[in-house]
């Protein structure tokens, strides 16, 4: 009895330094903790892709599952499903090439002013590309179809079409779908012509050591310019980081004041995300340019610029007024006009003001906002977006993450509206819509065989 009741004072002895010792050890996990959140100290990079890792999987655990293309909706911000308004007075006639998600598949639909559906091109990744080796590094292969989207496109007189899907891959379909080639390369965003009936697609290459270009941390992906030929055969491939070479554009690679090209949301030191050529039919109107020069922007630096393709020489750059622009345009009357995302990450742009087009005049810098910016004119999309002069000069915009294309006159007005709805409380997003006047096709009878409309591209 007196050996237990000395085990019992000699426990109640020690127990108090436990108390401090689990104490001082929580304290001091506390303010480690503290100090990797506040100062991103070891482990703070492994806990924050772990997290990071979780995150991506639970908001797109639908998609994987394939469940629901929760990857390609969005929250919807405006009423209404499908053509909610046309004034046939007032919009430029002709058909509207739409891309996006519409059946629950990606899609490219050319429809009349009403709506009506003249063609279809239903497109599958997993059929048209079945050898992904190509894509680098591989888990930028998309897991479903799901996972990808149709970035740009280019409708033929001949009622074919290129397209690109998400820097995974080109091809070019029939009027009726069927698969005229495929390139395997990693293409991305616009599809352009050429005036020797080439196009101009941005591509990419991974680059995992390179030292061309001292203070990049590799890996990185490495824009490209591709010319490719009708017959779905790359021509050349232009760097376009090898256009910053110069001594005195050096400066702009590194315009974000880091020597990684880790830009949220990217992995790309510029992201290229349009190339246009200068008709000869616009040239006059460029004096300081020359038809065949090609227009690019540069979405991670704000930034437009004019090269020569054949020497490579920047004649023009400018950044802004823009922000995290897309699609550039050649005006007919001397000016470039501009989609700016003015992204801002909010839900519908209230903290810049939403999305805006631009026209601009190189060398001059004097700009002016078209459509945008104003309480009544609502337009926002936090990426992708884009727009079309047309030739009564109203505007078809895209305003992709909000699946919606309007298209207004010189004064504002919302002559053509489009939704794609997805359900209750979604939309899908519309990655393109390009307006073609009925004259532009060669094509007098889009009907194909009923079966061929109705089946993805494989």
């Amino acid at each position: 009895m007196l050996e237990t009741d000395a085990r019992q004072k000699q426990t109640q002895r020690r127990d108090p330094a436990k108390v401090v010792f689990f104490v001082s050890a929580f304290l001091l996990v506390f303010l480690y903790g503290t100090a990797v959140g506040r100062y991103k100290i070891f482990p703070f990079e492994v806990i924050q892709y772990a997290q990071d890792s979780v995150d991506l999987v639970l908001a797109e655990r639908e998609t994987l599952l394939k469940q629901r293309p929760a990857w390609l909706l969005q929250k919807a911000r405006y009423e209404g499903d499908g053509v909610t308004r046309f004034v046939k007075a007032k919009a430029a006639p002709g058909l509207t090439l739409l891309s996006g998600l519409f059946d629950d598949n990606l899609e490219l639909r050319l429809i009349e002013a009403d709506g009506s559906i003249v063609a279809r091109w239903p497109v599958q990744f997993s059929g048209l590309f079945p050898d992904t080796t190509f894509i680098q590094p591989a888990g930028r292969v998309p897991q479903t179809d799901w996972n990808t989207n149709v970035h740009g496109s280019r409708l033929l007189p001949d009622g074919s079409l290129v397209f690109t899907f998400e820097a995974v891959g080109a091809a070019r379909l029939d009027r009726c779908g069927a698969v005229e080639w495929t390139l395997p390369e990693m293409t991305h965003h616009t599809v352009s012509a050429s005036a020797r009936g080439t196009f101009w697609i941005p591509g990419m290459r991974h680059v995992l050591d390179d030292m061309r270009f001292p203070g990049l941390d590799a890996p990185y992906d490495e824009d490209l310019i591709l010319e490719v030929s009708p017959e779905g055969k790359v021509l050349r491939k232009i760097s376009v980081l090898d256009l910053f070479s110069r001594k005195d554009l050096r400066a702009l690679l590194f315009a974000n004041g880091v020597g990684t090209p880790d830009v949220p949301g990217s992995h790309t030191p510029t992201h290229l995300n349009d190339v246009e050529e200068l008709t000869p039919a616009m040239a006059a109107k460029f004096p300081n340019f020359s038809a065949g020069d090609l227009l690019l922007s540069l979405r991670n630096y704000n930034l437009l610029m004019v090269i020569d393709p054949d020497t490579g020489v920047v004649k023009w750059h400018q950044v802004g007024p823009w922000l995290k622009q897309h699609d550039p345009d050649f005006q007919a009357d001397g000016t470039i006009s501009v989609f700016s995302n003015n992204t801002d990450t909010t839900f519908a742009g209230t903290i810049l003001g939403g999305s805006t087009i631009i026209d601009f005049t190189p060398f001059s810098r004097g700009s002016k906002v078209r459509y945008g910016g104003r309480p009544a004119q609502k337009l926002f999309t936090n990426v992708r977006g884009m727009h079309q002069r047309q030739p009564n000069g109203n505007e078809l915009i895209a305003e992709a993450h909000a699946g919606r294309v309007i298209e207004v006159t010189p004064s504002g007005e919302i002559v053509w509206e489009f939704i794609n709805r997805y359900d209750a409380e979604t939309v899908a997003i519309v990655t393109g819509a390009t307006r073609y006047p009925y004259d532009y096709f060669t094509v007098t009878d889009w009907s194909c065989r009923a079966d061929s409309s109705e089946t993805p591209a494989r």
